[in-house]
């Protein structure tokens, strides 16, 4: 046997690649927003800190994924992984930490969720034209004021299994969030936000990911393999705010409704396998 005959190398190999387009994706996008910016369209004041806080925790999990099939190769001096796995840790430092981040992302739940907007279309932005929007862009408050498209909308596109056990979890959280709303005293513990501010994050996160997996023209096993990860994410977020002691009885009842099994397709996790995960095998060598 070779190491990746094992199933939990198989997995976490397939989690770390699906972990790596999903960020990719996600970041590229949320530059097209910040291009595209202007005084009446400032949905990138989300967008931004979404990619400064999920992105780099995302690439945290990446290097564990392969770090727990490298073992201890990942100790090794002189070798890029060593260098990784030092590094890696200071992306989400070096972006204002995570718990600056999710105080800034939540400040836009209420519009994001209940208070959608028409807004203009958002084109891949990858064209040579002038950013001045980006050194004149005004005065940063009144961000409980921004509005958004329906994110409903962009995951209506993709009729994947998937997509549709994660809205359910989303469903679930916003019935959360109307039937048994944050009291003021949950806001100001940092602590219980943090758990809440995750599960939103991950929603901005992935509606990110599918409107550019269509522009990119991402496979839609991918897709679905993406959102098996993430239906996992957020269950495990889920858990983490139901054991918070902030967190009422009947909220606890409703982040137990949050948590699910994501749809298993051993087809499509094998297609994934060999067409984009173990395909990429001798394809990286160092330099000398």
């Amino acid at each position: 046997m070779t190491v990746t005959d094992f199933p939990h190398v198989k997995q976490l190999f397939t989690d770390a690649y699906a972990r790596l387009v999903a960020m990719k994706l996600v970041a590229l996008r949320a530059a097209d927003y910040l291009r595209s910016a202007t005084r009446d369209d400032r949905r990138y004041l989300l967008y931004n800190p979404v990619v400064k806080m999920k992105v780099t925790t995302q690439g945290e999990d990446v290097i564990d994924h392969v770090w727990d099939v490298i073992a201890a190769k990942g100790f090794e001096k002189d070798m890029y992984f060593e260098m990784a796995a030092r590094d890696i840790r200071a992306l989400p430092k070096l972006e204002g930490t995570v718990h600056v981040n999710i105080a800034l992302i939540v400040k836009f739940m209420q519009n994001y969720f209940f208070n959608p907007a028409d807004m203009p279309e958002v084109g891949k932005r990858d064209d040579a034209a002038n950013d001045s929007f980006l050194f004149d862009q005004g005065p940063t408050k009144g961000l409980s004021g921004i509005q958004f498209h329906d994110y409903r909308e962009v995951f209506g596109r993709f009729d994947l299994p998937n997509v549709h056990v994660f809205m359910g979890q989303v469903d679930a959280f916003k019935e959360m969030l109307l039937a048994e709303t944050p009291t003021p005293e949950q806001l100001k513990d940092t602590d219980w936000l943090l758990a809440l501010g995750e599960l939103f994050t991950l929603v901005v996160y992935c509606q990110l990911m599918l409107e550019n997996a269509a522009i990119y023209g991402i496979d839609d096993d991918v897709v679905d393999q993406i959102l098996d990860v993430t239906v996992r994410d957020f269950s495990s977020f889920a858990v983490e705010l139901h054991g918070k002691q902030g967190t009422t009885k009947d909220q606890a009842q409703y982040c137990r409704k949050m948590v699910r099994t994501p749809s298993h397709d051993r087809e499509r996790y094998q297609r994934v396998w060999l067409e984009h995960v173990y395909a990429l095998r001798d394809t990286y060598q160092m330099a000398d």
